[in-house]
């Protein structure tokens, strides 16, 4: 596969699942000392799964679980956050500074704050009143594996979610999985690099459970790595505004969940069909294996943003570097000076 190392993936699958006893033993004193609700906060990429796992707590609990960008909580705050908050960040650097800033401030006002990053001595995990270590260098879909771990295990304890034992277990035989996925879609993505890298416009949409992955690639990917004009939006606002704008040489690609709202996808999808010759789409449905749709419980709707962004982030980016040209590590502004 183009730009893929096995044994760095293979290396990062081991560090990862060595983490899940970090994320784990995070989630059991959580519980022990008792919260009254969730923050999930971060910017940028990292969001990205965050706004997954809030999805999917609408439908599993009733806990109030809040998913909020790391610079709009700081400025604003929010009511409902107090001591008996706890609050989940990501950065793997552990020096992006919205994030440590938010998790600086919780910590000084008794907060408890959970970082996932690479090392403890970073200034984010230096805030932080527990730290789940995110050593991987290769494969951004483990950085929900790790989320997982923590926020499903907190659901188990309150009851909302029995079936954790066999989902923990199920996250562990992923690595394997993903990457048999990745094999699978590489032509494909080649594909598509070579027909769209040149499209002066493309519109992305995806969903429910599937925004953060559909969010992530047109923003944090192909505008910022690959500087290319893109509009997300969700399957069920596409007909809210944007489906005005789709003629038949208009560049769509449409990311499928597998989840509820499925359905507004396949609303989407056949609108689409009939409106432009330039539609590409993710269906996370033909890389899963079977016993990921049912064997075990029924997780697949669960685990169909890792199989997205292990088809997006990791191979569908370098194809689109291939053919435009452009250094996905190149940047005009991020980080490159205060702003």
């Amino acid at each position: 596969m183009l730009k893929f190392n096995d044994a760095e993936y293979a290396a990062s699958a081991q560090v990862t699942l060595q983490s899940r006893a970090a994320a784990e033993q995070a989630a059991k004193r959580i519980w022990e000392q008792g919260f009254s609700n969730l923050f999930l906060t971060a910017v940028g990429g990292s969001l990205s799964p965050m706004m997954a796992i809030g999805e999917m707590a609408k439908q599993l609990t009733d806990l109030s679980v809040h998913v909020e960008q790391a610079a709009e909580l700081l400025a604003r705050g929010h009511k409902q956050m107090d001591s008996d908050s706890v609050v989940i960040t990501m950065s793997k650097s552990g020096d992006t500074k919205e994030t440590v800033a938010i998790a600086r401030a919780c910590r000084d006002r008794g907060i408890p704050v959970v970082a996932l990053t690479r090392e403890a001595d970073s200034p984010l995990g230096a805030a932080a009143s527990y730290h789940i270590p995110m050593k991987h260098t290769n494969g951004v879909e483990y950085e929900y594996m790790l989320l997982y771990w923590l926020f499903f295990s907190l659901l188990y304890y309150r009851g909302d979610f029995p079936e954790y034992p066999a989902f923990a277990e199920e996250l562990t035989k992923l690595p394997p999985r993903l990457l048999k996925a990745k094999e699978a879609f590489e032509e494909k993505a080649d594909t598509i690099a070579r027909a769209f890298h040149k499209e002066p416009y493309m519109i992305w949409v995806g969903g429910s459970e599937m925004w953060g992955e559909t969010y992530l690639f047109s923003m944090c990917i192909l505008e910022e790595m690959q500087w290319m004009r893109t509009k997300a939006v969700s399957s069920a606002e596409l007909f809210h505004g944007t489906l005005e704008l789709v003629e038949e040489d208009t560049c769509v690609f449409l990311v499928k969940g597998m989840g509820a709202c499925r359905e507004l996808d396949e609303r989407a999808q056949r609108f689409l069909e009939s409106h432009t010759k330039k539609l590409t789409v993710i269906d996370p449905a033909e890389y899963m294996e079977e016993d990921a749709f049912g064997g075990t419980g029924g997780f697949a709707w669960i685990l169909a943003p890792l199989f997205v962004s292990t088809l997006l982030v990791d191979r569908l980016a370098v194809h689109m570097e291939k053919y435009t040209g452009h250094d996905l590590d190149f940047r005009r502004y991020y980080r490159q000076f205060d702003y």
